[in-house]
């Protein structure tokens, strides 16, 4: 009998610690309670999250505002060197017009005066005057003059 009586008692302190165990393990496993946590958990990630976006947001468009401020300042650099360039190619050919224009002229002027030279040196030489009196008033050297005189002299 004793020893139903232990085994008995045995059993039921046996049931009491298995009933606390059950209602501990309960307490700390309540699915409420894990979704409750889980649920808290992911709105901070989340409220966590939407600062980092928002945060990213607002540098991309501050990104994007400077990139367009550079974009206008190149465009309008880009603009500038391109009147500069047109600017510099128009006053090139100018000047390359106006050094065509000049070089003419002066070719033309040399065969004005020499055309000049040459008839005032047969004119004086035809009126009698000598090569060397010739010279002096036309300011040619000597043999610059007798050189004219003879070449008309071998076309005549």
């Amino acid at each position: 009998m004793e020893y139903i009586l232990i085994t008995g008692l045995f059993a039921a302190g046996f049931f009491i610690v298995y009933l606390f165990l059950k209602r501990t393990i309960k307490k700390l496993v309540n699915p409420q309670k894990l979704i409750d946590n889980i649920h808290s958990e992911v709105n901070k990630i989340m409220a966590e999250l939407n600062n980092i976006t928002e945060r990213n947001i607002t540098l991309i468009e501050q990104r994007v505002r400077e990139l367009s401020a550079l974009l206008e300042k190149a465009d309008k650099k880009i603009l500038m060197l391109q009147r500069e360039s047109e600017k510099y190619s128009m006053s090139k050919n100018y000047s390359d017009i106006i050094k065509k224009t000049q070089q003419q002229g002066e070719a033309q002027n040399r065969k004005e005066s020499d055309v000049s030279i040459r008839e005032r040196v047969l004119k004086l030489y035809y009126q009698g005057f000598s090569p060397a009196l010739i010279a002096g008033r036309i300011n040619l050297p000597v043999g610059e003059i007798e050189l004219i005189i003879s070449l008309e002299e071998r076309k005549g």
